[in-house]
């Protein structure tokens, strides 16, 4: 695993300042991903989560083929148990403290490593795919990224939510938050990683129905009861007082609100 640290968020509305980070950030990805985010609902299909390497390598590229990354390859490993974790110059993309999956970059080529012990959290491994393929995303479209550390994974997550991998960030968001898949995993989750609430999450999803005239009910019944509650009231608040105005600047660095911080 890559690192540390947790905050736990409760309210599922997130305040003012949490509500305009999240909607900047989503803005920007949107704009910056018009050519290859899609029409479709993405993680609003069925989708087993894979229990091994091969798998998750066809999952990854089946959905790479939904949000128009057909023709951006990847090389999947696992991380060795001696050795270099990376081979010698590839470099992260973005913050891989706390995360079982993670992209690094070399000279335009791709590598997602992978710590095992993911796949044993289904919930887990659907979030990590979506927000690793947000960061592809934004990487490939040499879009701006955010040089603050607790922002630069909400971007990533964002990213994923604007290409409809939503849900799949949003019911990860949970376990990422309260450190518990519900018994069974045999994986440590206290020292897992996320970028945004599980609040935040919600109301990006939120933000993303509204902005592509997806129903409630067509999102919130993929999601798990928590959420769904979450997912909601956001809902309920953007049709009652629309989204947060924002910058429409694509260069513009939205850095979190003071004091808050993502579920890590």
């Amino acid at each position: 695993m890559f690192g540390l640290e947790r905050s736990v968020s409760v309210d599922f509305v997130p305040d003012e300042d949490a509500r305009r980070f999240v909607a900047e950030l989503f803005d920007d990805a949107t704009r910056a991903l018009a050519d290859t985010a899609q029409e479709s609902f993405v993680s609003g299909r069925d989708v087993t989560a894979p229990s091994d390497l091969d798998g998750l390598f066809e999952l990854i590229c089946a959905t790479q083929a939904h949000i128009g990354q057909g023709d951006v390859e990847f090389t999947l490993v696992e991380m060795p148990a001696d050795g270099p974790p990376v081979p010698p110059g590839y470099a992260p993309l973005g913050n891989p403290e706390g995360q079982l999956l993670h992209t690094f970059e070399k000279e335009g080529a791709y590598l997602m490593l992978l710590v095992p012990a993911l796949l044993r959290v289904p919930q887990l491994v659907l979030a990590s795919v979506a927000r690793e393929l947000g960061r592809l995303a934004l990487h490939h479209a040499k879009a701006a990224v955010v040089s603050d550390p607790e922002s630069v994974e909400a971007q990533a997550e964002l990213a994923a939510t604007a290409l409809g991998l939503g849900v799949w960030v949003a019911n990860g968001a949970y376990i990422f938050e309260n450190a518990c898949c519900g018994g069974g995993c045999g994986v440590d989750l206290s020292g897992i990683r996320a970028g945004l609430s599980m609040p935040e999450a919600c109301y990006a999803l939120a933000l993303f129905a509204h902005h592509r005239g997806i129903a409630r009910r067509a999102v919130a019944r993929h999601l798990a009861p928590t959420q769904k509650a979450a997912f909601k009231a956001s809902y309920r608040h953007i049709r009652r007082h629309g989204p947060p105005e924002t910058t429409g600047n694509e260069t513009a660095e939205p850095a979190r609100p003071d004091g808050a911080s993502p579920a890590a």
